[in-house]
């Protein structure tokens, strides 16, 4: 007989949040968040040896890398701690033939994260690996100053904004290397885990408010083929030069909008662009982070899930005959009165009061299968790591944020981020068999059109 695995030390149960994210993966409705930095290096050392050097620092500070969800089948779940990670097993070092082709775009990274973001998680028990992993991506035989980081992970140790800051924890880490020869088997980090968001938020006693949503929705609403299982991602990136994001943001703040409210309005204009015209409404889910406004001691370095939504809902212009027509200042100006008002009341619509009165998530979640779409477009947008203040020999370049598709979010998602080169990067998600592929590719052609036109005021394809 074999012996008994021994028991991981409990560290608190899971929150609301962090229970839906978990029973999401294991009923495989939704898998992984990811954050891909493109480093840039001026040594030649031995990058692996680097990394286990610099990952030993970063999961010694963050003790969301080394937790796992136990007992998943009790009244409460509970996060415990391994008591190692073994890096081994969980960073994947990876040759390609190209990192990047010659418009500047990274069809080979497009294709890794597509693949990772269908994969599910193996929550095994006992678990054995914490819920993250690494991809290194090198050139075969090219460059060695130029490197890629994919940096997976579950949505219940953290959210998109903690993924920056296991990017810059590790940027700091390989320009501050330790002396010694680094193992590749770390001890985890014994500090406490962070209280998690519903420790800071009032929810209230009443039932869902928002069930009606994906039930009851006119016919000329458009939110894609209804909930289904399995889930299989596709993924498409769009990459603005550092010109094109700089003169967007200038652009931006011409019209006194948040980059948020005009690419959520550029892409809602795309979108019915491209729709039937029997379609009249298009329904928007955006994230927002709420860190800013949670108490100590949550602050802009924390690790967790610190995330709420807002809902939009968009009227097809009366006037759609140009595409010019597709998107309007003013549009982007409505949205952005719905961020302000999110801004002044310091929350969203309450995804955690909706998730608190359920007592069944997996029973919840399965009920929806079938059912309609609650929105038609989900944005998040994470925001932009700020230029180093000196030289280094590790640096963070550009960012690309993706997502796995998921089968009760909205049909199409696109993820933004901004890395320190300054180039704006959006993640374009959708689930095979619930949005067309010509479609979305469509959306993507019709946005850059808007861009360029807003930015240059004529077509670029002339």
């Amino acid at each position: 007989m074999a012996p008994e695995a021994p028991r991981l030390p409990l560290l608190r149960p899971l929150g609301v949040l962090e229970k839906f994210m978990v029973a999401r993966s294991q009923l495989g409705v939704y898998q992984k968040v990811a954050v891909t930095a493109r480093y840039k290096r001026a040594s030649r050392g031995d990058l692996k040896k680097a990394l286990c050097a610099a990952l030993t620092v970063v999961i010694s500070r963050y003790p969301n890398l080394s937790i796992v969800p136990v007992n998943l089948d009790s009244p409460e779940p509970s996060f415990a701690r391994l008591p190692s990670v073994d890096l081994d097993q969980i960073v994947r070092f990876v040759e390609v033939d190209e990192l990047a082709d010659g418009d500047h775009r990274f069809p080979a990274l497009d294709r890794i994260l597509e693949s990772e973001h269908s994969q599910p998680w193996k929550l095994t028990t006992p678990p054995t690996l914490p819920l993250w992993r690494l991809h290194v991506l090198q050139q075969h035989g090219g460059n060695a100053s130029t490197f890629i980081l994919c940096y997976f992970f579950h949505h219940s140790i953290g959210d998109t904004k903690s993924a920056l800051v296991f990017h810059q924890a590790l940027e700091a880490a390989l320009n501050s290397p330790v002396e010694g020869e680094p193992v590749s088997k770390v001890e985890t980090s014994r500090l406490p885990l962070l209280p998690p968001l519903d420790y800071f938020v009032d929810t209230p006693a009443t039932g869902c408010s928002n069930e009606s949503q994906s039930q009851e929705q006119p016919d000329k609403v458009w939110t894609g083929a209804v909930q289904s299982l399995p889930v299989q991602t596709r993924f498409r990136s769009l990459w603005l030069t550092t010109d094109h994001t700089s003169r967007f943001l200038h652009v931006c703040k011409i019209n006194r909008v948040s980059l948020t409210a005009a690419l959520q309005a550029m892409l809602v204009g795309a979108l019915f662009s491209k729709l039937p015209r029997e379609y009249r409404t298009v329904k928007t889910d955006c994230a927002i982070s709420l860190r800013d406004w949670l108490p100590d001691p949550i602050d802009a370095d924390s690790m967790g899930v610190f995330v709420d939504t807002f809902f939009e809902t968009h009227q097809r212009p009366a006037l759609q005959d140009r595409p010019k027509c597709a998107f309007s200042w003013a549009m982007a100006k409505e949205t952005g009165k719905r961020i302000d008002r999110v801004v002044q009341e310091r929350k969203g619509d309450g995804l955690i009061g909706r998730l608190s009165q359920v007592q069944d998530v997996k029973s919840w979640t399965m009920e929806r299968m079938g059912h309609r779409r609650t929105t038609s477009l989900e944005l998040s947008n994470v925001g932009k790591l700020p230029s180093l203040v000196a030289v280094k020999d590790y640096v963070i370049e550009s960012l690309v944020f993706s997502q796995s598709a998921g089968a009760l979010s909205g049909a199409i998602k696109v993820s933004c981020v901004t890395g320190r080169d300054g180039r704006l990067v959006l993640g374009f998600t959708w689930q095979k068999g619930v949005v067309d592929e010509d479609l979305v590719d469509g959306v993507i052609s019709e946005f850059q059109l808007i861009i360029y036109q807003e930015l240059y005021m004529v077509d670029p394809s002339t």
